[in-house]
């Protein structure tokens, strides 16, 4: 039986556009110039990591609850009520529940603001579990975290498969020797080429797959 480990965060839904431009709201409401290379350093941390980003390398003298909490406030309503699904992606999950597929989403976002989005969009039904990167202790950088949701999800290497978007996620699952199909988000495409180069699958819509 097949296994497959999603990311959600443009992956199975498209949120990237929203997250993009949060560190740079942030900075830019409190009087902080934006670092030309902001979204390539944030990218791959997790809220808490990029608090702790904003504290000790950009001097924001906002302690890191209140880093998280903005950010939090400031994406909510987007995940409560507008960001959608990516194409194609509902009729790949009904495909795969209908074969009997195993499934989970593994995130490196927070429990608390993707289940609103989870239960709009009507997600939950597909999924084993949803497991967080701060349930685990590790980042996507690093293939213990797809271990661990593997070994959840009851699969093995041979039989299981990681959805990613981003290349550090997509390094770190291959890394554990996992085979990786990527998704193709405007966000991540300057880095298309390399995901590319390492990913086994590369994905621009789910239609490829039905």
């Amino acid at each position: 039986m097949k296994s497959i480990i999603f990311d959600l965060d443009g992956t199975l839904i498209d949120s990237m556009p929203v997250w993009k431009n949060t560190g740079r709201n942030f900075l830019l409401n409190h009087g902080f110039a934006v670092p030309e290379d902001l979204h390539s350093v944030v990218k791959a941390q997790t809220i808490g990591q990029t608090a702790e980003y904003f504290r000790n390398h950009l001097g924001v003298p906002h302690s890191a609850e209140e880093i998280i909490n903005e950010v939090i406030h400031f994406v909510e309503d987007a995940y409560k009520n507008t960001i959608p699904l990516k194409p194609y992606a509902r009729e790949f999950l009904d495909k795969e529940l209908e074969n009997g597929t195993k499934m989970c989403v593994l995130t490196a976002s927070e429990a608390s603001y993707i289940h609103p989005a989870l239960e709009r969009l009507d997600l939950l039904k597909y999924f084993q579990f949803i497991l967080t990167c701060t349930e685990t202790g590790y980042y996507k950088s690093e293939p213990e975290v797809f271990r661990i949701a593997m070994e959840k999800l009851g699969g093995t290497i041979k039989n299981t498969i990681v959805f990613e978007d981003a290349l550090y996620a997509v390094n770190g699952a291959k890394k554990g020797g996992f085979t990786v199909y990527a998704v193709a988000d405007p966000v991540t495409e300057a880095d298309s080429k390399l995901i590319r180069s390492v990913a086994d699958k590369y994905i621009k819509s789910y239609k490829e797959l039905l």
